[in-house]
């Protein structure tokens, strides 16, 4: 077995220690990233209203609360009707979140299924679109189809807007 000679093997484990120290030292210097304290992501399951076929299906609604993206929506349906496409509504009660009262309904994004079926969407919701609305609300999402018929929908969610 050949060996480095004892200055290079040296020069080596100086090198890496070198290399080790500099990875630690940008760890520790970086930004640490940080969820919201107030209001954390969540996963809402979303359900067939009536004999609407659906294997699965969820919006993953994830607080990023940066200075670009508030929020990430993610819209998700398995096993529904096939090559469809679909309207994704959020229902916000504000200042109510029992989802109790008047509702601002808002049309986010379409979705659309292929063969299958399956489907994906997504939407950003930037801070400008929350201001003036902080506090605890109420929120629901749903599925329509093109007549505005709700096929699926989530629960209501308090959300913490800050």
């Amino acid at each position: 077995m050949y060996r480095l000679p004892f200055s290079a093997r040296t020069r080596r484990a100086s090198a890496i220690a070198t290399i080790l120290g500099l990875l630690a030292c940008a760890t520790a210097l970086a930004p640490a990233a940080s969820a919201d304290r107030v209001y954390h992501s969540q996963h809402l399951v979303l359900t067939p209203v009536g004999s609407a076929p659906l294997r699965s299906g969820f919006v993953e609604n994830i607080k990023a609360e940066g200075p670009m993206v508030y929020a990430h929506e993610l819209f998700v349906l398995n096993g529904a009707s096939p090559s469809t496409t679909y309207t994704v509504v959020r229902n916000f009660f504000y200042l109510e979140p029992e989802c109790s009262g008047d509702a601002f309904v808002e049309e986010v994004t379409d979705l659309r299924t292929n063969a299958a079926g399956n489907g994906r969407s997504d939407f950003f919701v930037r801070p400008a679109d929350v201001a003036g609305f902080e506090g605890l609300s109420g929120v629901y999402f749903a599925v329509t189809d093109e007549t505005g018929s709700v096929l699926y929908r989530t629960a209501c969610s308090a959300v913490t807007l800050d």
